[in-house]
C-alpha cells in the first residue's frame, strides 16, 4: 500500500465572532461548539462566549483527535465524547453543510452555523434532512420484506467493514450477496435487478445523503441488524 500523510490545513486568520452575532448567541445559557478541521482553533470564540456568561461544552467526535473537530460520519447520538444534546444550542464553525448535518442526524433539533469567511450566522433544522429520512424510512420497510440483499463492501482504508458484512450474512435469513469495490457507482445497481435492497457498509452518510438520488433502495449496515428498531428511531426523532 502506498504511504500517505494527512496534514491539516488551518485557516490563517483568527476565528472571532462579530459583535452582532455574539449578541444573537447571548440568549443561550449553554452552547456546544464544533468546527471543521480548518477552523478548529476556536479558543477566542470560547473566550467570547464565556465573557457573555455562556457555558461552553467542548468535545470532539470519537473518530477525531482534534479539539472541537467533527467528521461527517459522526452522525449518531453516541458519536461524541460528551453529551452535546443537553446544550441549549449547538454552534458549528465552518463554511459547508456536510459536517453540521451530521449533528442533525445525531438527533440535534437545530444547529447554528457560523461561517467565519462570510461572517454570517444561519440555522439548519430537522426539516433540512426530512426528505432523506422519509426516503430512508421507506428503504427500511422494503428491507424488511426483501428476499435478496446486496451488501456493498468498500476497500478504502477506514471504510472497509467486511467483518460486519460477514456477520450479517451469517445471522440473516435473507439471501446475501457480497459486492466488493473501491468506488461505488450507484448506476451499476441496475445491472443486478434480482437484488431487492442494498446494504452499505462504508461511510454511513452514503445511506442518508445519497438515498434520494439512488436508483435502488439502500440502508446502512448498522440498521440491517435491527431494522425495526431503526424504523422506531426515525419515527420518534425525525418524522
Amino acid at each position: 500500500m502506498v504511504e500517505f500523510l494527512l496534514i491539516p490545513a488551518y485557516w490563517k486568520e483568527e476565528v472571532v465572532l462579530p459583535a452582532d452575532i455574539l449578541e444573537k448567541l447571548s440568549s443561550y445559557k449553554s452552547i456546544a461548539i464544533f468546527g471543521a478541521v480548518q477552523f478548529i482553533r476556536l479558543e477566542k470564540v470560547i473566550e467570547q462566549l464565556k465573557e457573555k456568561g455562556i457555558k461552553t461544552i467542548t468535545t470532539h467526535g470519537k473518530r477525531t483527535s482534534g479539539k472541537f473537530q467533527i467528521l461527517g460520519c459522526d452522525c449518531y447520538e453516541d458519536s461524541f465524547e460528551e453529551d452535546v444534546l443537553s446544550a441549549d444550542a449547538i454552534l458549528y464553525v465552518g463554511d459547508g453543510l456536510f459536517h453540521p448535518k451530521a449533528l442533525l442526524l445525531a438527533k440535534a433539533k437545530e444547529v447554528l452555523l457560523y461561517n467565519p469567511i462570510a461572517q454570517t450566522l444561519k440555522t439548519i433544522t430537522k426539516e433540512d434532512i426530512e426528505k432523506q429520512m422519509k426516503k430512508y424510512k421507506a428503504n427500511l420497510m422494503k428491507f424488511l420484506n426483501a428476499k435478496t440483499i446486496g451488501v456493498l463492501i468498500s476497500t478504502k482504508p477506514g471504510q472497509s467493514y467486511l467483518n460486519l458484512a460477514l456477520k450479517l450474512k451469517k445471522q440473516s435469513d435473507k439471501h446475501i450477496i457480497l459486492f466488493v469495490d473501491d468506488t461505488f457507482n450507484y448506476n451499476h445497481m441496475e445491472n443486478f435487478p434480482f437484488v431487492d435492497v442494498w446494504v452499505n457498509t462504508a461511510c454511513p452518510r452514503i445511506g442518508f445523503d445519497d438515498v434520494t438520488s439512488m436508483p435502488r433502495p439502500l440502508i446502512n449496515i448498522t440498521d440491517a441488524f435491527d431494522p425495526g428498531k431503526a424504523l422506531a428511531r426515525i419515527e420518534k426523532d425525525f418524522l
